[in-house]
């Protein structure tokens, strides 16, 4: 079993060390036959940086404005990530660093809404329901479900150096790594969605 809903985003944020979050991925599923929209909130300023304020709070505010047309108009919502332990390490931080910011969540409201029914963490939803025997990362799990990275080499720690030649740590600035972190987040995404798609159907059989 796996927690759906009339409109469901996907989230995925990538974050660079300690030093900040530099992008929020989503996917927006309104589960009425059109294809799923990616988005990605992204400061290409090295991190750390104020413009994270500016992504973060554009970010909170289109999902939290998703929501609340959502349940306006009588249809339920649901956020998706994968092992919400980042994102809720990220979502309170940034709350708290950017306190007072335009577009900006209070730590309370941030709570609320993560410790809410509309905050789903689909790891947990793969450890109640299966035994991995492989492990139960995403990497691992969305290929039994039929997804693939397009990126053969995309991976967490491969994605730190990708960031670097991106926001040109090192020299110059290789644009070529911004799209590719765009891809790998948006294909981060897609598999939360494949793989619940999937539990909710196929996996059934």
């Amino acid at each position: 079993t796996v927690h759906r809903a009339d409109v469901e985003v996907d989230v995925d944020m990538e974050s660079y060390q300690e030093h900040g979050a530099y992008m929020w991925g989503t996917l927006l599923d309104r589960r009425d036959g059109a294809e799923p929209q990616y988005r990605a909130f992204v400061t290409w300023e090295p991190v750390p940086t104020m413009d994270e304020a500016r992504s973060f709070g554009e970010f909170w505010s289109w999902m939290q404005g998703v929501r609340a047309d959502a349940h306006s108009a009588g249809l339920t919502f649901a956020a998706y990530c994968y092992s919400r332990a980042a994102e809720d390490k990220w979502l309170l931080g940034s709350a708290r660093r950017f306190a007072g910011m335009s577009g900006i969540p209070t730590e309370a409201e941030v709570r609320e809404f993560i410790d809410g029914p509309d905050w789903v963490d689909i790891y947990i939803a793969v450890s109640q329901n299966f035994v991995c025997p492989s492990g139960k990362g995403l990497k691992k799990v969305a290929p039994v479900a039929g997804f693939h990275w397009r990126d053969d080499e995309a991976g967490g720690e491969a994605s730190m150096a990708w960031y670097r030649r991106a926001v040109g740590y090192d020299g110059d600035v290789d644009a070529s790594q911004r799209a590719r972190l765009l891809e790998y987040n948006e294909d981060d995404v897609q598999a939360t969605r494949a793989l619940r798609i999937w539990m909710d159907g196929a996996a059934e059989r």
